[in-house]
């Protein structure tokens, strides 16, 4: 007859004591599993916050100076910079967005304008407009001696008799000639670990908290056989949170006819 036996309390005491230890053993190799983890995925975050930043500016910054066909060159005396600077952790950035193809009509006397070849978007008074061609642009405000009338299937810009553009149009190349919005970009990082972005007068827009500096530098070169100067940019960007080296990026503006 056999006899059914269990561990004894010395027995217990022992195996507790070894899986104690183990788990002792164990847990700074977990713990530092677990810092790992956390570190690359904050890194990760890191990584994708920058990525995001840089692809922004980068875009922003390419489009910067161009107006269609036309360039800083061709932008009206007395208005602000085409191009302006970056100064004191802000940089403004101007280009002309997606526009509409105009032609004069000669026919129109009485009620000089210039007609659309296609329906325009929903612009609201106040819209910056730029007639813009290869060789000259003329910037106007709907609303203000420029407004839009619908004759049909027909759109048009009209403008008063007086109006500057009628003794511009001869300085313009009107194969070219276009109607665009302008656009105007604001970034702001005055503000420590903050990067701001504001699309024309809608309210400003946070790009990133983890900002621990930001180097933007222009210079114009010319590359172009006909004179015309090229702007290069330099951008530095460097991240809060965790040791990551400097994001460099370095483009031109795409302004103008290219060379």
């Amino acid at each position: 007859m056999s006899v059914m036996r269990g561990f004894s309390l010395l027995e217990l005491l022992l195996s507790m004591t070894l899986g104690l230890l183990l788990c002792t053993l164990l847990l700074p190799v977990l713990q530092a599993s677990l810092h790992s983890q956390r570190f690359a995925l904050m890194r990760l975050d890191v990584q994708q916050e920058a990525r995001f930043v840089l692809q922004q500016l980068g875009r922003d910054i390419r489009m910067a100076g161009s107006f269609g066909c036309a360039g800083p060159a061709q932008w009206p005396a007395g208005q602000e910079p085409a191009m302006p600077l970056p100064e004191n952790g802000s940089l403004a950035l101007r280009y002309a967005d997606a526009g509409v193809a105009v032609l004069p009509d000669s026919a129109e006397t009485e009620r000089r304008g210039l007609r659309l070849l296609q329906a325009p978007p929903p612009w609201l008074p106040g819209q910056v407009l730029l007639l813009s061609s290869c060789q000259h642009i003329d910037r106007l405000v709907l609303g203000e001696q420029a407004w839009l009338e619908a004759e049909g299937d027909t759109v048009w810009l009209r403008l008063p008799p007086h109006h500057p553009i009628w003794q511009n149009l001869k300085h313009h190349h009107l194969l070219s000639l276009e109607l665009q919005p302008l656009r105007q970009l604001r970034y702001d990082w005055q503000s420590s670990g903050s990067l701001w972005w504001q699309l024309d007068n809608d309210p400003p827009q946070r790009l990133s908290d983890d900002l621990a500096s930001l180097t933007v530098q222009a210079r114009p070169a010319t590359v172009c056989a006909d004179g015309q100067r090229r702007w290069w940019w330099m951008v530095q960007l460097t991240m809060q949170g965790v040791s990551l080296p400097a994001y460099d990026m370095q483009l031109a503006s795409r302004m103008g006819a290219a060379c």
